[in-house]
């Protein structure tokens, strides 16, 4: 790898929250060095014309579930973002170090965590409105103490795709991740769309078992009206010293498949969620808003195609991007061309022009690191959401004059047009993205996460 010059732009630093002009040189896959106030370029050095620019750590998508493909990894790429953690909402590889090792030719770093669901069926439990048994726990438990060791970021939790889980199934998953180090996110249960006992079950799994936790896609679950509410119960808990965190979309319309326990009747009727609430992104009826004949035919003949709900409150949004300890996020799924939510292509841009140039809800500094320090710091990439010598070399270039999203739903738009903005994309100290296209680079890399009791016996001390 050859030394890669950034010149003449002004780096925004998440750890000081200051900005300041500067160039940056990189020396293969890490920062060698920040010339605050800017430097000749040493000779023989490629050199990138950073002028009128932001320069930044590239964006950490705290919450993914790319997992491996290289469509919506590019489109990722393409929005400024250079890792992202998949694995989320309980849904994962089962065998972790098997999947990191097989991430080469990839856009993007790739974390991933272990699911709850993955972990279920992998014991046996093929009904998701039933519970584990004692016998199947402990199973489970053994496979996630396992994909702990073989590199997995951290556990998730997707209670609302298996109504049948216990707290005491969760609880034993939890403190696996706490033994290990490791965070766990949760796709915290739909008992309905103001309710909060959800959340409290959330929190109380961080308290009794001293897990760092995050709070999935909160927009969704509480940007209903109970957002305030739910937003103070996060800071009644960090009173008590509960870390609990949360990530959060741009949009007030969620996905997820039509056959998952989300669009059984009696959870639509207790959500008030209906037919016109929703829109087809995936398959032959992309675009649609179903009728009850399509409903009920997706469900019986095309589980796994896609839905957008809408139902939520487009400023909750902003609410809730406010928290400080919020971290913006895509859900981005395993999208073919032209299908999928507009967050695969356009969640982070959207967010800088809407809290930032439209709103003016944060300021640059802030919104940097909600986007890069702040998850690297969650998850434990301690070389990675960090812009000064030593630190991985995956930077973003961006004009914050222009930079917004430009995507949009199936019917409406192109839910994978590019941003605009968006100068260079830089991973592993090469350049993956030039003027919203991606080059032929594919440096993204695994990240795997280990610890010093990496055995398949630390549970019978910590993983209870």
């Amino acid at each position: 790898m050859s030394k890669l010059f950034i010149s003449g732009g002004t780096v925004i630093d998440p750890e000081t929250l200051r900005r300041f002009r500067a160039d940056v040189l990189c020396d293969g896959e890490k920062i060698e060095a920040i010339f605050p106030g800017g430097c000749d370029a040493p000779c023989g050095v490629q050199t990138l014309d950073a002028a009128g620019c932001f320069v930044c750590p590239g964006f950490i998508d705290p919450h993914g579930h790319i997992d491996g493909c290289k469509h919506t990894g590019t489109l990722s790429l393409l929005q400024g973002i250079t890792t992202s953690v998949g694995g989320n909402c309980g849904f994962s590889p089962l065998n972790t170090a098997s999947f990191l090792r097989a991430q080469t030719q990839f856009p993007i770093h790739q974390a991933e965590l272990v699911g709850l669901c993955a972990l279920r069926e992998a014991a046996g439990v093929t009904n998701p409105f039933e519970p584990a048994t004692r016998a199947q726990a402990h199973v489970m438990v053994d496979l996630c103490d396992k994909a702990l060791c073989g590199g997995a970021a951290g556990v998730s939790l997707g209670p609302g795709y298996a109504p049948g889980t216990t707290l005491e199934e969760m609880e034993t998953l939890c403190s696996c991740a706490r033994a290990h180090g490791r965070p766990a996110s949760i796709d915290t249960r739909m008992y309905s769309m103001t309710d909060l006992h959800s959340l409290q079950e959330a929190i109380e799994l961080a308290e009794v078992t001293g897990c760092r936790m995050i709070v999935s896609h909160f927009v969704y679950q509480y940007g209903v009206g109970v957002e305030y509410e739910a937003l103070e119960m996060l800071e009644l808990a960090r009173d008590r010293g509960v870390d609990v965190r949360l990530d959060s979309g741009m949009y007030k319309d969620w996905c997820s498949y039509i056959g998952s326990a989300l669009f059984e009747p009696v959870t639509m009727r207790d959500n008030s969620i209906e037919l016109r609430h929703l829109r087809v992104i995936t398959g032959e009826h992309i675009g649609k808003v179903p009728d009850q004949a399509l409903y009920e035919h997706l469900r019986a003949e095309h589980p796994n195609d896609a839905v957008v709900v809408n139902t939520g409150d487009e400023n909750a949004i902003y609410t809730i991007q406010r928290y400080p300890l919020t971290m913006v996020s895509t859900d981005t799924g395993s999208y073919a061309p032209g299908e999928g939510h507009p967050q695969i292509a356009g969640s982070f841009p959207r967010y800088l022009h809407k809290m930032v140039i439209e709103r003016s809800e944060l300021s640059w500094e802030q919104a940097i690191y909600h986007t890069t320090l702040l998850p690297a710091e969650t998850f434990g990439f301690s070389h990675k959401g960090r812009i000064r010598s030593g630190m991985d070399a995956d930077l973003l270039v961006f004009n914050p004059e222009t930079i917004r999203d430009c995507a949009d739903f199936p019917g409406l738009g192109y839910p994978d047009a590019a941003p605009e903005g968006i100068r260079f994309v830089i991973v592993g100290g090469e350049i993956a993205a030039r003027d919203g296209k991606a080059t032929d680079v594919m440096a993204g890399k695994p990240i795997e996460q280990f610890d010093n009791i990496c055995s398949t016996h630390a549970k019978q001390a910590n993983c209870k």
